[in-house]
């Protein structure tokens, strides 16, 4: 009977070290709750085999705690596949959309640059970068007509030019500083 207990005090040392070192190898963090529940399951286990063993039960609960653990399984990797299909679902999404506007901005007669939309929820936002100047009936007209296509309000649009000092149609220059000034940087002459 000692060296029963002995034996199971030693197997579970050697879970604790087990389930130590698996916590560390996990590669994503959002997996650690489902990896700390079935290494909760397998101590609980652990814990009652000396009991289950006593009452001659331990075969039953090692049967049904393996069909829980493949139904736990099973509901894990096809939460896994559901949420990777939806990630190209979206990215799939995006990159039709940017395609899409970029036909409306050639057929517009603006020459574009890059395209870049991005979904989150509900919200779809847009960086346009455009080869030319756009003047703001232009500017305005894009707007509208993303706004009416794909539902990409005015504060989620962004329209740059792809000129070589950085400045965009809507905002300052990328250095912070105005484009017209006389400096080209923070520093005072």
């Amino acid at each position: 009977m000692r060296e029963e207990i002995y034996r199971w005090m030693k197997s579970l040392a050697v879970f604790y070290l087990f389930f130590t070192a698996v916590l560390q190898l996990v590669p994503d963090r959002k997996y650690e709750r489902y990896v700390r529940s079935f290494m909760g399951l397998l101590l609980i286990y652990m814990l009652c085999t000396p009991v289950f063993a006593a009452f001659g039960k331990s075969g039953q609960f090692l049967e049904s705690f393996a069909d829980t653990f493949y139904r736990e399984q099973e509901k894990m990797e096809q939460l896994e596949a559901e949420e990777l299909q939806t990630f190209y679902l979206k990215q799939g999404y995006e990159n039709e959309i940017s395609f899409k506007i970029e036909e409306l901005l050639k057929e517009s007669g603006i020459n574009p640059s890059k395209t870049a939309v991005h979904i989150e929820g509900e919200r779809i936002s847009a960086v346009l970068t455009v080869r030319q100047e756009l003047t703001r009936e232009q500017e305005r007209g894009i707007r509208d007509e993303l706004r009416k296509r794909f539902g990409i309000e005015e504060k989620d649009c962004k329209i740059l030019t792809d000129r070589n000092d950085g400045t965009t149609v809507d905002g300052p220059s990328a250095s912070g500083n105005a484009s017209d000034s006389d400096r080209a940087s923070g520093i005072r002459r």
